[in-house]
């Protein structure tokens, strides 16, 4: 919102600046779904959900970019962004971009990219110089809201601009279309891709801290966990020492990616040492 006005994407594919009534400017964030008469925001409709930070609604998936080379891939980074969404009951869809830079992959970082498909995540190598994978990303998230997250180098605008061709449209022009003057703070903005699909441009995810999230409830946001939780010897297993694991036993068996123990490890016991100190 700038100026006090919105753009408002009609049921016709029409685009229309309006003005939001009363309250309802307080309320609303992108992703929103609204009623609008003449040219005011007349009501806000029930939200699905709302993301907190950066603050988007109704959202679908989180595209999740990282790249194999400049910055390279940063999978314990990734596999935190996983645990939040995953908490908030988000689909996740993984891009790993810049595939052009490297002639071939790491084996070892091969294999840790092949444990999130294992895991049942969309997983997509691509290349924005090539095009190689950009197909297949459209594809998957066609429809619905998608947030574009991860860390500053990967090729998040590059891949935006590929998706959208023309979205890299500055909020001094934004400005422009609303006759207002230039404002240097980014705005989270909704972008069309298609009839079905929208894609948040954001600011980025403000914070990764893991709030809510309690160590004994982090094996619900592993999926590859899920089917084994139930077969273990106890009903209240955390599958870090306990005796007849049958989590710790797949891994042993080479079933779940040591990759992915090894970082769930890692974040329960961070998670423990938290409610440790709240105590």
């Amino acid at each position: 919102m700038i100026g006090g006005f919105v753009f408002v994407h009609l049921d016709n594919g029409e685009e229309k600046r309006c003005k939001p009534r009363g309250r309802i400017r307080e309320e609303m964030y992108p992703g929103d779904r609204v009623v609008v008469k003449e040219e005011m925001v007349e009501e806000l409709l029930p939200r699905e959900d709302l993301l907190m930070r950066p603050k988007v609604a109704n959202v679908d998936q989180v595209l999740l970019v990282q790249s194999l080379k400049n910055p390279e891939v940063n999978f314990k980074l990734l596999d935190r962004f996983l645990i939040l969404i995953e908490s908030l009951d988000y689909s996740p869809v993984i891009v790993i971009n810049k595939t052009d830079l490297v002639d071939e992959i790491d084996p070892e970082i091969d294999d840790a990219i092949n444990a999130y498909k294992d895991a049942g995540y969309n997983v997509f190598l691509t290349s924005v110089k090539n095009g190689t994978g950009m197909i297949e990303v459209k594809d998957a998230i066609s429809k619905g809201i998608t947030v574009l997250a991860g860390p500053s180098g990967v090729g998040k605008t590059a891949l935006l601009n590929t998706l959208i061709p023309g979205a890299n449209l500055k909020v001094g022009d934004i400005s422009k279309k609303l006759k207002r003057g230039t404002h240097t703070t980014r705005e989270v903005r909704l972008l069309k891709m298609n009839s079905d699909g929208w894609i948040a441009d954001t600011p980025g995810f403000s914070t990764l801290e893991l709030d809510g999230i309690e160590a004994e409830d982090l094996k619900f946001y592993f999926p590859e966990f899920r089917k084994y939780l139930s077969n273990c010897k106890f009903n209240n297993c955390n599958h870090i020492h306990e005796p007849g694991c049958l989590i710790k036993e797949k891994v042993e068996e080479g079933e779940l990616a040591s990759s992915r123990y090894k970082s769930y490890k890692t974040y329960f016991e961070m998670l423990e040492e938290r409610g440790k100190q709240y105590d």
